[in-house]
């Protein structure tokens, strides 16, 4: 399970991002995540990190009234948020606030189900110290046949993050999670084989959104990042200085004589079942 120094960490950083989390990319995210897991009339569906709602408001229109929908999420915020928009539309899904890496002690489905016929986590799995682990209890909650659909950021497709871990050795800071497991689909459906799933397929998503970095406006783009939650700590008095300096550095190595960097939002997804 989580520490819960780890499991405060995340749930803080999500509650910072509650309020521009849907007006991101993560709308259309929701919407591919619909669009692989088909969800199907009468189906329990257990939404895991389920944020402001996105994937599970989605997923119980597709079930319909004869299916069970379950979202949890370790940010009050995100849930706040995911709560209000259910209300709004008279939805019947049960939220839990939820270390989602150990779900042992909540009693998640309906009377008369064995297990879950889909579970989905969307743009959390790198968060958790075990990944692993969380999936192996995951499993416990679906049913034979049962499927899971999860992503990861593809290799390098986020800029900040991408200069940030090149200099947090030299720093002595590292990420709050770790990314570095992450190298190209096979990274992910290794993940998933060998937590017993049965893979189905591993596929590099479309491209959710695409923003532009110069060498130029580095030192801008390092201080908007280390003023938010997820990067915040490469913004200590202690070594803020200095993580600027390296990380307009590194920048201009990586972008070379054009000056740019691109950011591409895609995924690698996987879509896996329970033997």
């Amino acid at each position: 399970m989580v520490a819960t120094s780890q499991a405060d960490l995340i749930g803080s950083i999500y509650d910072e991002r509650s309020g521009q989390y849907d007006v991101s990319f993560h709308g259309l995210l929701a919407e591919e995540y619909i669009r692989v897991a088909q969800p199907k009339h009468g189906e329990c569906v257990l939404d895991l990190a389920c944020g402001t709602g996105l994937v599970t408001l989605a997923a119980e229109e597709k079930v319909g009234s004869q299916g069970h929908v379950v979202g949890i999420d370790i940010s009050a915020g995100m849930l706040n948020r995911a709560r209000h928009k259910a209300q709004q539309k008279g939805s019947n899904i049960t939220f839990f606030q939820h270390d989602i890496t150990d779900l042992s002690d909540l009693d998640l489905l309906s009377p008369g189900h064995e297990g879950f016929d889909l579970i989905t986590c969307a743009a959390a799995l790198v968060l958790l110290p075990d990944p692993l682990q969380a999936i192996k209890n995951w499993m416990t909650l679906l049913k034979p046949g049962g499927r899971l659909i999860t992503d990861v950021a593809a290799k390098d497709v986020h800029v900040p993050s991408r200069i940030l871990s090149r200099i947090s050795e030299t720093l002595g800071e590292p990420l709050q999670w770790d990314q570095s497991w992450v190298q190209n689909e096979d990274s992910l459906k290794t993940l998933l084989l060998n937590a017993g799933l049965r893979v189905e397929t591993v596929f590099l998503s479309k491209t959710f959104q695409i923003r532009e970095y110069t060498a130029a406006n580095a030192s801008q783009t390092f201080e908007q990042v280390v003023s938010g939650p997820m990067f915040r700590n490469f913004g200590e008095p202690a070594i803020r200085d200095e993580a600027r300096r390296l990380f307009v550095g590194k920048f201009a190595e990586k972008a070379g004589s054009s000056g740019v960097l691109l950011d591409e939002a895609k995924m690698y997804f996987g879509v896996a079942y329970k033997p």
